[in-house]
C-alpha cells in the first residue's frame, strides 16, 4: 500500500523498525530487573546505551523531516510516531534509573506484571510497524487491550501499596516507579493510535 509512496524514503521505515526493536530490548531488560527478588543494578548499565540509541534515531528522523520535502506519509504522523516511541524509551529509562537513585533494594510488587504487559505491547507494535499495512489493525487493538490490563494491575498495585506499606518514604518511591511503568504502557497505546491514524489516512 505504501511502497509507491516511498522511492527514497525507506530510511524512515528502517528507523521505525529499529526503534521499536530497541524499545523491546529495553523492556526485556526492565522486566529482568523488576522480576528479581533483589535488584541487579548492572542491568541499568545495559539499558542506558539502548536508550541513547533511541535518542539518536529520534534526532535523525527530526533532522530528516526538516530536510525532506516529500515524506512517505503525513509529516505530522511521522513526527508523532517517533516522538511517542521516544517517550516510551525515556519513561522506561526513568523507571529503572530510579531504582538506583532511590537506592531501592527490595522487589516492587506488580512492577514485573506491568512490565510484562509492556513487553507484550511492544512485540505487537513490532508486527504492526513492519510495513505499516492495515492488516495489522488487530495488533494495534491488542496493544490497546493490554493497556487496559496494565491499568487494572496498576490500580491493584497502588491499592495494596497504600494498604500494606508502612514506610512513607518507601511508599512514595514505589508509587513513582509503578506510575512510570503504567505511563510507559499508556504511551504504547499512543503509538498504536498513531499507527491506526496512518492506516485510516492511507487506506
Amino acid at each position: 500500500m505504501f511502497r509507491k509512496l516511498l522511492p527514497k524514503e525507506e530510511k524512515y521505515f528502517e528507523n521505525f523498525r529499529m526503534m521499536v526493536q530497541h524499545l523491546t530490548d529495553m523492556a526485556d531488560l526492565t522486566l529482568k530487573l523488576f522480576s528479581s527478588e533483589t535488584f541487579d543494578k548492572n542491568i541499568i548499565l545495559e539499558i542506558k546505551p539502548i536508550e541513547r540509541r533511541c535518542d539518536e534515531i529520534t534526532s535523525k528522523i527530526f533532522k530528516r523531516l526538516n530536510q525532506t520535502f516529500i515524506t512517505p506519509f503525513d509529516r505530522e504522523d511521522i513526527f508523532n510516531l517517533i516522538k511517542k516511541m521516544g517517550d516510551i524509551s525515556d519513561i522506561l529509562y526513568a523507571a529503572v534509573i530510579r531504582v538506583d537513585l532511590f537506592n531501592s533494594n527490595e522487589k516492587i510488587k506488580y512492577a514485573d506484571e506491568i512490565t510484562s504487559i509492556i513487553v507484550q505491547q511492544l512485540k505487537a507494535l513490532e508486527i504492526a510497524i513492519q510495513d505499516l499495512k492495515a492488516k495489522h489493525v488487530n495488533e494495534c487493538k491488542a496493544v490497546k487491550d493490554l493497556e487496559t490490563e496494565a491499568d487494572s494491575v496498576y490500580h491493584t498495585a497502588i491499592r495494596e501499596l497504600f494498604r500494606d506499606e508502612k514506610d512513607a518514604i518507601e511508599l512514595i518511591k514505589k508509587k513513582e516507579i509503578l506510575g512510570l511503568l503504567e505511563d510507559a504502557s499508556d504511551k504504547c497505546q499512543s503509538v498504536a493510535n498513531v499507527i491506526l491514524s496512518i492506516f485510516i489516512k492511507n487506506a
